[in-house]
């Protein structure tokens, strides 16, 4: 793909995925704004709502309490119960025991909400504050929940909920209560029973207040979702098919539309006060005015881009030209040059090129000339060059010579000069076997003991058949030397050299000298030079006799064997070093 067409994609790319980009960020971005606002909003006015539900729940529990706990009540209670249902002054007895009850009551229920009073007592005997015309309270024990109430002890309340009205002139003006019951447990062990009711339509009215001027719809009910409470009087007693338990809001599906519910807990009871707001309503036009923004935005970018694809295609015509004459270059037409003009950096380029080319033509020529000029001293020095074997064979010649007269020592250090000085120059295969490896270091051995005045023995433990096996050249020389030159310092010591196979994979080869050895920061410091490919080294003190020094025999090996080749290195000061090759066994 050309450079033009690689800047105009890259152009469209980087227009086009910021602006998609842009689309789902704000889009997501506002809507979570919008949403969380929408929440908040719908928590703050179920907790006004909550307020005003917990001001009348404070009614109905102050009336509670008062007739539990309230002392003079309970002695007008206690007498009530005393009442025998069979005597003949039954009617009087209850009567004015009504009249206590209704003076006693009168001083707190008059200034509270509507509430509907019924006490049962076991004796058979009520007292309520309606007409038995309406509702005859003996009904209640016939209700489900009404066996509940014998299970509650003195302090709890059992929240009945709300049900259809027993109080039969009020059906059609107010059809729904809600009721809590206690348990009036007496000291003489009668239980008396309480039943206190309001008007649903009081909750109701809150609700709509809050209603009538948003599209916002609200319910009270309990854990389970029924519909306590309603705008919508054919919802009371319902279920709702949501989790209204939860505090987190969701988005549900009501009425064929998506709705953000939120729920608020109830004092007092388990009850739940839950707001339905259209999820439209919520986020708004939000998505109609991301779409207009993006439309727009997408006008401008796409007349931008138009422009930009123009100015690229102005810019890379000289690139194109230049692409041309590099081709044809590549062809083999050093004659062609840039066509460019102007005086901008890829004009500056083109004539930058031309010269070039011109220049390659120049040194093509004078290369031609230095070719034929070097195979002419080649030639010449192939005919006066010696031939290496005709070395060998003299120092073989003054070998034999020297020992003939008697000098077998130095006939031998001759010998040992001569294999080594071969085994030097003939490079043609990297790899010899174990044992003329090791006849290499005995006759570097040899050579050094002299050199140095040296008495330096070494020992060679290695089964004849692993002496067959293939290593790299001159491998162990350089750490022979090296042990000479730093380890012994012209004293006498012994190099012992071991090898053995291990797990059938590894030639496991030992180097191992008994002298000066290293500290142990010295040690540090000769495994960092030698492990690490980035350590300088002083070249100096690092060179062998074949030019290599010990790190380069570590980083050859890696070269050859790879991960699968290690070495290591131990040292003790004033004991000596050793050096522990594990080379893996290749076949053939």
């Amino acid at each position: 793909m050309s450079l033009r067409n690689r800047l105009i994609i890259a152009v469209i790319i980087c227009i086009f995925l910021p602006w998609i980009g842009t689309y789902f960020v704000s889009n997501y971005v506002t809507k979570d704004a919008l949403e969380e606002r929408a929440v908040k909003q719908s928590r703050d006015s179920l907790r006004v709502i909550e307020k005003s539900i917990t001001n009348i729940f404070d009614d109905v529990m102050y009336v509670s309490n008062y007739i539990q706990f309230d002392t003079n009540f309970n002695k007008i209670m206690k007498s009530h119960q005393a009442i025998d249902p069979s005597s003949s002054r039954k009617s009087q007895e209850v009567a004015l025991s009504y009249i206590d009850i209704s003076n006693s009551l009168a001083s707190i229920t008059d200034l509270l909400s509507p509430t509907y009073i019924t006490i049962i007592f076991e004796n058979d005997l009520y007292y309520m504050n309606y007409s038995t015309s309406d509702h005859h309270p003996l009904d209640f024990q016939q209700m489900d929940w009404f066996e509940d109430l014998e299970h509650l002890n003195y302090y709890q309340t059992k929240w009945i909920g709300v049900h259809p009205t027993y109080i039969t002139s009020e059906q059609h003006r107010d059809p729904y209560l809600i009721s809590i019951g206690r348990n009036l447990q007496q000291s003489n062990n009668k239980n008396a029973y309480l039943i206190i009711s309001i008007k649903e339509s009081q909750i109701r009215t809150l609700l709509e207040n809050f209603q009538e001027d948003s599209n916002v719809t609200y319910y009270l009910t309990d854990q389970e979702g029924t519909v306590f409470s309603s705008l919508n009087e054919n919802r009371i007693g319902e279920q709702l098919d949501y989790d209204v338990s939860s505090d987190a809001h969701q988005i549900v599906d009501y009425n064929s539309q998506d709705h953000l519910l939120v729920s608020y807990p109830v004092p007092y009871s388990d009850w739940r006060l839950v707001s339905l707001v259209p999820y439209q309503q919520t986020i708004g036009n939000i998505n109609e005015v991301t779409r207009t923004t993006i439309l727009i935005q997408g006008g401008l970018l796409l007349l931008f881009l138009i422009l930009l694809i123009i100015l690229v295609r102005e810019i890379t015509k000289p690139i194109t030209e230049l692409n041309s004459v590099t081709k044809a270059v590549e062809d083999g037409d050093l004659t062609r040059r840039a066509i460019v003009s102007g005086n901008n950096d890829v004009a500056e380029l083109g004539h930058s090129f031309n010269d070039m080319l011109d220049t390659i033509e120049e040194m093509i020529e004078q290369v031609k000339k230095q070719e034929e000029e070097k195979r002419s001293a080649e030639l010449e020095m192939l005919q006066a060059q010696i031939n290496p074997h005709f070395l060998f064979n003299a120092l073989n010649a003054i070998r034999l010579h020297i020992k003939m007269n008697g000098d077998k020592d130095s006939a031998n250090l001759i010998h040992a000069l001569s294999s080594l000085l071969r085994m030097s120059i003939n490079r043609d295969n990297a790899f010899i076997s174990l044992k003329e490896e090791l006849e290499i270091v005995e006759d570097y051995m040899q050579l050094m003991n002299f050199r140095h005045k040296h008495e330096i023995k070494i020992a060679i433990f290695v089964e004849d058949n692993l002496k067959e096996i293939k290593v790299p050249r001159f491998f162990l020389q350089p750490l022979i030397e090296n042990a000479v030159i730093h380890g012994y310092e012209h004293k006498k010591g012994s190099i012992v050299i071991s090898g053995y196979v291990e797990n059938d994979q590894y030639l496991l080869l030992q180097v191992e000298d008994d002298g000066s050895g290293m500290s142990e920061t010295k040690l540090n410091e000769l495994k960092t030079k030698v492990y690490n490919k980035e350590a300088s080294i002083n070249r100096k003190n690092s060179q062998s006799f074949s030019g290599i020094g010990i790190r380069n025999v570590y980083q050859r090996m890696k070269m050859i064997y790879g991960t699968d080749f290690s070495m290591r290195i131990d040292s003790t000061d004033g004991k000596g070093t050793r050096y522990t090759f594990y080379i893996p066994i290749q076949e053939g």
